[in-house]
Parts: structure tokens; C-alpha cells; sequence
């Protein structure tokens, strides 16, 4: 009996470490993402092959860009911590909780709404193979990006 159960245990720790084995090597095996940064001229002029005035043009629209996505973020950091203030008394507005709640939905919303409007600007200087790869860069930006990542 204690023979079966060495074996055993032998067996089971035996699994495990070759599981491990294996799947560390699958893990090692997977090609990096490459770098995207959509918001960075440089690359972006370098990867769609930007000539000076389209250049130019992205970076002004970056530059605009980023102005309303931090003026967003500020509101919903504002409106995050007024939320986090008022969770912290004794007796909790619930009112004022829910109003919060909903600047922090409407700073994020009109930052979706602002972030598209900006895809549309950069596209609108682009030739149409330019916009096929920006396009390819923006879905797998969009699609592959989990949950709170920023």
C-alpha cells in the first residue's frame, strides 16, 4: 500500500512539473506585441510612412486631442474623488454618491465620444492605404485591450 501511494504522489508531482515545464515553454515561445503608440507622431508618421504636411496635420490634432482627453480626465478624477469624500462620512449622501456616479459616466462618455472623433480627424489626412494600417492599428488597439488597461 504505502508503495501505490508513492507511487502515486511520485506520478502526480512527476505531471506537475512537466505541466509546468511545458507551459512555461509555450509562454516563451509567444512573439512580444509589437509596440503600438497611436499617439505618438514620431511612430505614427514612421509607421504609415507620413509625408511633412500629414505629419504636421496629426500632430496638431494629437496636440488638440490630448488638451480635451485631460480636461475629461480631470473632471472624472474630480468627480471620483467628491465621491470618495462623501463615502467617507458617517452618513452617506446617497443623492450625492449617485451624482457623482454620473459626472464620472459623462467625463467617460464624452472622452469615448472625443476619442472617436479623433480617429475620424487623423483618417480624414490619410491616403487610403494609410487608412487601411491606421485602421488595422486603431481595431487592434480597440479589440484586443482588456478591462482597466490603460
Amino acid at each position: 500500500m504505502r508503495r501505490i501511494l508513492l507511487l502515486i504522489a511520485a506520478v502526480v508531482a512527476g505531471s506537475t512539473g512537466l505541466s509546468f515545464a511545458i507551459a512555461r515553454w509555450v509562454a516563451a515561445q509567444r512573439p512580444a506585441p509589437p509596440v503600438v503608440r497611436l499617439h505618438d507622431t514620431t511612430w505614427l508618421t514612421r509607421e504609415l510612412k507620413l509625408n511633412k504636411e500629414q505629419s504636421s496635420a496629426v500632430a496638431r490634432l494629437e496636440a488638440e486631442f490630448k488638451m480635451r482627453l485631460d480636461a475629461m480626465c480631470a473632471a472624472h478624477c474630480a468627480a471620483r474623488f467628491a465621491l470618495g469624500d462623501e463615502l467617507m462620512k458617517a452618513n452617506v449622501d446617497v443623492e450625492k454618491c449617485k451624482a457623482c456616479v454620473e459626472k464620472m459616466n459623462a467625463a467617460q462618455a464624452e472622452a469615448e465620444h472625443a476619442t472617436l472623433a479623433h480617429i475620424l480627424k487623423v483618417r480624414a489626412v490619410l491616403s487610403d492605404e494609410q487608412v487601411k494600417h491606421y485602421s488595422a492599428l486603431i481595431h487592434d488597439q480597440v479589440c484586443n485591450m482588456p478591462m482597466g488597461a490603460p
